[in-house]
C-alpha cells in the first residue's frame, strides 16, 4: 500500500516523507514573509545610508510591500499554470529553491535595487510554493479522510513560522557582532543583523533537497499526461461558463480574507496598538522627540547634496566616511556597556579598554580625513556637517529608546496573541474538515464570529479596554487565519486536474495577494483620513470599517460558493 492508494488507512513511509516536506514548506512560507517587518527598516536605511527614521526609508519600505505583493501575484499565477503544465513536484522543488536561495542573495545586497529584486523573488517563490504544495498533496492523498487531515494539519504549521522567525531574530541580534564578517565593502555593515537573519531563509532547502528524491510526483497528473488525456492548462479556461462562477467567487473570498489580514491585523502591532489609552504617557514623551527628529531629517536632506558631491570628487572619501560612522557607533555602544551597573569588574575593565581603543581609532580616522581632503576643505566640511546631524539623530534616537521600547513591546504582545489565535484557528479548521459539515457551513463558522468581533475590537475595545484588546485580536486572528487553511484545503477540490494549479493560483495570488493586500493602502490612505482623532484612532476606526465590510462581502459570497464535486478518475 502506498501514499496514493485510495483505500489507504495508515500513512506509509513515503506518505510521511511527503508530510514532512509539506510541513517544512508551509512553515517557511510564513517564516520568509514575516521576516520582512523585522529586516525592512534597518536594511533600507543601511542601503540608502540614511537613519531609520528618515521619511525616504519609510516610503521605500511601504513601496516594497506593494512591489513584492504584485510580483508574487503575477508570477504566482504563472507558477500555478506551470504546476499544471510541467508537474506538481517539479514546480514545488523549483519554488522552494527560489525562496530559499533568494534571501541569501538579498543578504549580500549592496544596493536597494538588488535588495528589492531578491525580496520579490522570495515572495514569488512563496506564492508558487503554496499552490504547488496544496495541489500536490491533494493528489497524493486521494483518500478523502487522509487528504483532509494532511492538508489541514500541514498548513497549521504555517502559523509557527511567525513565532520561529521572531525567535531567530532574537538570537541573531545577540550574536551578530561575533558572526563571520560578510565581505560587502564599505560603507556597508558586514555584521548587520538583518543580513544574518535573511541567511537563515536557506534552512528549508537542506532537508527538502534530501527528502524530495524520495517523494513521488502526482500519480493522477502523471498518468493523464502519459495517456495523453491531460488537457492543456489555460487561464482563459477559468472563465468558461462551467468554471466562471467558481473562479470569481473563490478569488473574491480569498481577497476578503487577505483584506482583513492586511487591512486590519497586519497594521495592528505598529499602527494601532501603540495608540491604546494606557500608553498615553509614552506617546506624550515621544511626541517632541519625533518633531525634533523630523527637523533633523530635513537638515540632513539639505546637507546630503554637498556630501554626495564630496564623495564623488574625492576618491576613497565615501569608504572613509563609512568607517568613521561604524567607529562612532561602536564607541557609543561601548560607552553604554561601561555604564551598565550589572557589569563585573573585569568586564568593565575590558569595556573601558575597548572605549580607549575606539577613541584612538577615531582619532586616526580624523587624521586620515584631514589628509584626504587637504586639497578640498569643502569636502571635509560636507562630511563633518553630515556626521554632526547623524550624531544628533543618534542622540535623539537614544532618548526615544525607553518609551519606544514600551510601545513596541505592546505591539509584539498583540502580534503574539494574533499568531496564537491564527494557529488555533488552523488547528480547528483541520478538525472541522474531517467532519460531515458542508464546506459553506465550515467557512461561515469563521466568518460570522469575525463579522461580530472586528468592529468590537477596533472601535470599542481599542478605546475603552486595552486589557481585552489582545484577546479580541486573537479571536480575529483565529477567524481570519483559519480561512487561509480553508482555501488551501478547498481550492484543489473545485478545479479539474488540468486547471488545479492555475485555478488555485488565480484565487490565491490574483484575488488574495494582489487585490486583497491592497486593503492596507485602503485602510491607511483612503479610509483613515475620513475620521477624526489621533493617527492611531483614525487607523483603528478605518480597520473596523474595512474589516467589517470585507467580512460581510465574504459572507455574501459564501452563499455562491459551489460545493466540491468528485473529479473523474480520482
Amino acid at each position: 500500500m502506498n501514499a496514493t492508494s485510495p483505500a489507504a488507512s495508515r500513512f506509509t513511509l513515503t506518505a510521511w516523507v511527503v508530510i514532512v516536506i509539506a510541513v517544512i514548506g508551509f512553515l517557511f512560507d510564513t517564516y520568509e514573509l514575516l521576516m520582512f517587518p523585522l529586516i525592512a527598516n534597518p536594511a533600507v536605511a543601511e542601503l540608502l545610508q540614511l537613519p531609520p527614521s528618515h521619511p525616504e526609508v519609510r516610503d521605500w519600505v511601504g513601496k516594497m510591500l506593494w512591489i513584492t505583493a504584485l510580483s508574487g501575484g503575477v508570477f504566482g499565477l504563472l507558477g500555478g499554470w506551470l504546476t499544471d503544465r510541467i508537474g506538481r513536484k517539479t514546480v514545488l522543488a523549483g519554488s522552494i529553491a527560489l525562496y530559499a536561495l533568494s534571501p541569501v542573495f538579498a543578504a549580500l545586497s549592496t544596493s536597494l535595487a538588488s535588495f528589492i529584486f531578491f525580496r520579490s523573488t522570495t515572495f514569488i517563490g512563496v506564492c508558487v510554493e503554496f499552490i504547488a504544495a496544496i495541489t500536490w498533496l491533494a493528489e497524493l492523498f486521494p483518500d478523502a479522510k487522509q487528504k483532509e487531515i494532511v492538508l489541514g494539519v500541514t498548513q497549521a504549521f504555517a502559523s509557527l513560522g511567525g513565532i520561529l522567525v521572531t525567535q531567530a531574530n532574537s538570537l541573531v541580534l545577540q550574536s551578530a557582532a561575533t558572526l563571520p564578517l560578510l565581505s560587502i565593502g564599505e560603507p556597508l555593515n558586514g555584521h548587520a543583523s538583518w543580513r544574518y537573519l535573511l541567511m537563515t531563509g536557506l534552512l528549508p532547502a537542506i532537508p527538502i533537497a534530501l527528502l524530495l528524491p524520495f517523494a513521488p510526483e502526482s500519480k493522477v497528473w502523471q498518468e493523464r499526461r502519459r495517456q495523453g488525456t491531460l488537457r492543456r492548462p489555460s487561464i482563459a479556461a477559468l472563465f468558461e461558463p462551467a468554471l466562471r462562477r467558481t473562479t470569481l467567487v473563490t478569488a473574491g473570498l480569498s481577497a476578503c480574507a487577505y483584506a482583513v489580514a492586511f487591512g486590519a491585523l497586519q497594521l495592528t502591532p505598529t499602527q494601532i496598538a501603540p495608540g491604546l489609552p494606557d500608553l498615553s504617557e509614552q506617546r506624550a514623551a515621544l511626541k517632541p522627540l519625533l518633531i525634533e527628529a523630523g527637523t533633523l531629517n530635513q537638515q540632513l536632506d539639505e546637507a546630503l547634496p554637498a556630501f554626495a558631491s564630496a564623495t564623488t570628487t574625492v576618491p576613497g572619501l565615501k569608504e572613509l566616511s563609512g568607517q568613521r560612522t561604524k567607529a562612532r557607533q561602536a564607541l557609543t555602544a561601548a560607552k553604554k556597556s561601561v555604564d551598565d551597573p550589572k557589569l563585573a569588574d573585569d568586564e568593565k575593565a575590558a569595556a573601558l579598554q575597548k572605549v580607549a581603543g575606539l577613541t584612538n581609532a577615531i582619532a586616526a580616522l580624523d587624521k586620515k580625513l584631514g589628509e584626504l581632503t587637504q586639497a578640498n576643505p569643502e569636502a571635509k566640511k560636507a562630511v563633518l556637517a553630515r556626521e554632526k546631524i547623524l550624531g544628533q539623530l543618534a542622540a535623539n534616537r537614544a532618548k526615544q529608546d525607553a518609551p519606544d521600547k514600551i510601545l513596541k513591546a505592546r505591539g509584539n504582545t498583540v502580534q503574539f496573541y494574533q499568531e496564537t489565535g491564527g494557529l488555533v484557528g488552523r488547528i480547528v479548521l483541520a478538525a472541522l474538515v474531517v467532519t460531515a459539515l458542508g464546506r459553506k457551513t465550515i467557512l461561515r463558522f469563521f466568518q460570522i464570529p469575525g463579522l461580530i468581533i472586528a468592529p468590537i475590537t477596533y472601535y470599542i475595545l481599542f478605546r475603552n479596554n486595552p486589557d481585552m484588546f489582545p484577546w479580541a485580536i486573537a479571536v480575529l486572528g483565529f477567524t481570519t487565519t483559519a480561512q487561509f487553511s480553508y482555501f488551501g484545503e478547498f481550492l484543489p477540490k473545485v478545479f479539474p486536474v488540468h486547471l488545479r494549479g492555475t485555478g488555485s493560483s488565480f484565487a490565491t495570488n490574483v484575488g488574495g495577494r494582489m487585490i486583497g493586500t491592497s486593503a492596507a493602502l485602503l485602510t491607511t490612505k483612503v479610509v483613515a483620513p475620513l475620521f477624526s482623532g489621533s493617527t492611531y484612532e483614525q487607523v483603528a476606526t478605518a480597520a473596523a470599517v474595512v474589516a467589517t465590510s470585507v467580512i460581510a462581502i465574504g459572507l455574501v459570497l459564501s452563499f455562491l460558493l459551489p460545493e466540491p464535486q468528485p473529479q473523474t478518475g480520482e
